[in-house]
């Protein structure tokens, strides 16, 4: 794994440690995670990223990302020729 260096205020990641009572890799972490999830919605919202591509981008399976879109009250920007062709391929791969 690739480390990465990031310029933030260190008393914004204190406050959160302190609030969650966790160690401040673990609140940055799950920040990132959190940060990972909203933007891959607000992409897909948008339309600029496909359902599938959504869900990597947030680090989901794709029904954890239509869960999470659905928490979100985000309708799927699938059209009824998405979901066919879907089926037809899924047939031809079983």
């Amino acid at each position: 794994m690739e480390t990465v260096c990031v310029r933030m205020n260190i008393e914004d990641i204190d406050f959160f440690a302190k609030v969650l009572k966790e160690k401040k890799s673990s609140v940055l972490r799950e920040l990132v995670n959190e940060g990972k999830k909203i933007k891959a919605v607000t992409l897909y919202k948008e339309g600029k990223v496909s359902l599938g591509l959504g869900a990597k981008l947030a680090g989901l399976i794709l029904s954890e990302f239509i869960d999470l879109l659905r928490e979100q009250q985000i309708t799927l920007n699938i059209t009824q020729e998405d979901v066919e062709e879907a089926l037809k391929t899924a047939r031809q791969v079983w």
